[in-house]
């Protein structure tokens, strides 16, 4: 496969066609148009785009969950600390860098009419702990709508898009919501993980499991055996 690259972007933008590639797709707001396209990960990103979609999931997730962390994070607020902010862009711009070398990771950005980052999600093979690990996993790393746009099923088309480009690869997916965002998910078909080993092993990476946010799984083909039976 090749890459179709689109020139009216100037973001590194495109679609390119990996393990699972995702079909652009858009989608019509009340006022305004929101098209989405996987970024081109045949050329390394540049610091500016990544710090772009660091900024963008940065700013949703402190507008979102009441953790303290992230209440440093909040820009205007008086607890707002820019250090602690600037300190968490660079490690997440990082971690993008790394994602990008495994193929089946997955970025996926929605720009309006005036090419504005409205929307993301990131995907990958489940990875967290030295225990979580399993490649039939699809972990939902981050996903993100600007407030704006809420309201337009964007969040879950942007999954939907995402788990059905990989063609039944995976089992299950996972992901680790902030408490706020838990009836979002719930809607989505997503429930809270049982598995005791499990919520074990995340804890001990998540010191704000269960104040502050809930591990949540959903199972995608039935013909495969779960992913908590693997580990």
């Amino acid at each position: 496969f090749t890459a179709v690259m689109d020139t009216s972007l100037n973001h590194n933008i495109a679609f390119r066609s990996l393990n699972h590639p995702v079909k652009p797709f858009k989608v019509k707001t009340a006022d305004d148009s929101i098209y989405f396209k996987e970024i081109d990960y045949s050329r390394p990103p540049k610091k500016k785009f990544l710090k772009e979609i660091a900024t963008f999931f940065l700013d949703n997730f402190a507008n979102t969950s009441a953790h303290p962390y992230w209440l440093k994070c909040r820009k205007h607020k008086q607890t707002f600390e820019k250090p602690t902010y600037d300190d968490y862009i660079q490690f997440d711009m990082e971690n993008y860098k790394e994602a990008l070398k495994n193929p089946d990771t997955t970025i996926m950005l929605g720009r309006n009419k005036n090419k504005k980052l409205v929307a993301a999600i990131y995907t990958e093979p489940l990875n967290e702990t030295p225990i979580m690990q399993d490649e039939n996993t699809l972990y939902l790393n981050s996903i993100a709508v600007n407030k704006k746009y809420r309201g337009n099923d964007i969040g879950k088309k942007l999954m939907d898009n995402v788990i059905k480009s990989t063609n039944n690869k995976y089992s299950d997916v996972f992901l680790v919501a902030y408490n706020e965002s838990v009836p979002f998910y719930e809607k989505q078909g997503f429930a809270h993980v049982k598995n005791k080993d499990i919520i074990r092993n995340m804890a001990e990476e998540r010191s704000d499991y269960p104040k502050y946010a809930s591990f949540m799984e959903k199972p995608l083909n039935e013909t495969q055996s779960r992913w908590y039976d693997r580990l």
